[in-house]
């Protein structure tokens, strides 16, 4: 049996004179795609980074609240330089004119300590940016300011009339803050003021603190409302309020104060006074 002498089929010459074997299809990059992990082991997909943490309605308003006590206090500071400087001049502003509605005598045993008691007529601008305006705002006014630097104050307004009945219905409910639909989707509404009703005259209800701190009755005997608001309760406008924060009420709702129990009492006693 011969063997053939010849280079093995598929084999070529080259220019040297030697035989070399055929080229392999992958020193071309030739051939079926290659599959499987790549090198350094299996790759995973980075995890999604976690949600955000929600803070719920509690941290808001303690936010909420914290910034609002932080105006309270600085709108006590400057209300003490403002009523310190009114209350120096509202002697001579005054001309000594009293109060139709009360006596100065009055005034003093239901608050506790000397005040000058004035008319507000030419004085109304003077006095409006310190009063509490909240409860019959178009009523016959008089203002009442602690005597020296005290900076303690009061607004006894009075309204008389045969829709007086009425009107004591529409103040309470202004007091337990209103929301009024504007129309597409939006709303306007006012802070609540109202504290508690109290045995006083027919019907009677007491408001919770201004920015000052004064708080007070509305009083319905007959066809008679009588608003009395005072801080007297208080340390003075040279004072800190004594702020209290309720959770359970809305951001403009929690802000209440510690006199306002105090202050709704003197209130009541001098309305009791008004004729």
């Amino acid at each position: 049996m011969s063997t053939s002498s010849g280079p093995p089929p598929g084999w070529y010459r080259a220019a040297d004179g030697r035989w070399y074997p055929p080229p392999t299809q992958q020193q071309y990059g030739y051939g079926p795609p290659q599959y499987g992990p790549p090198p350094g082991g299996p790759q995973y997909a980075a995890a999604p980074p976690p949600a955000p943490k929600r803070r719920g309605p509690g941290r808001a308003l303690l936010v909420v609240g914290a910034v609002v006590v932080v105006l309270v206090v600085l709108g006590a500071i400057a209300l003490n330089r403002l009523v310190t400087g009114i209350g120096e001049s509202v002697g001579g502003l005054a001309g000594g004119t009293g109060c139709d509605a009360v006596s100065t005598e009055a005034v003093d045993g239901a608050l506790g300590g000397t005040y000058e008691v004035v008319q507000l007529g030419g004085l109304t601008e003077i006095a409006s940016p310190v009063l509490d305006s909240r409860v019959l705002a178009d009523g016959t006014s008089c203002w009442a300011v602690e005597s020296g630097e005290g900076g303690r104050l009061a607004r006894i307004a009075r309204y008389s009339g045969s829709d007086a009945a009425e009107r004591f219905a529409a103040e309470r409910t202004a007091a337990m803050g209103t929301t009024q639909d504007q129309g597409g989707g939006i709303s306007v509404s006012t802070s609540a003021y109202f504290n508690k009703d109290v045995q006083a005259g027919d019907e009677a209800f007491c408001t919770t603190g201004d920015f000052s701190a004064s708080a007070g009755v509305l009083v319905r005997t007959g066809d008679l409302l009588v608003y009395v608001s005072t801080n007297a309760a208080g340390a003075g406008a040279g004072a800190i309020p004594d702020i209290e924060f309720d959770q359970a009420g809305g951001p403009s709702d929690a802000i209440r104060f510690g006199t306002d129990d105090a202050n709704c009492d003197r209130a009541v006693a001098l309305a009791a006074q008004v004729r």
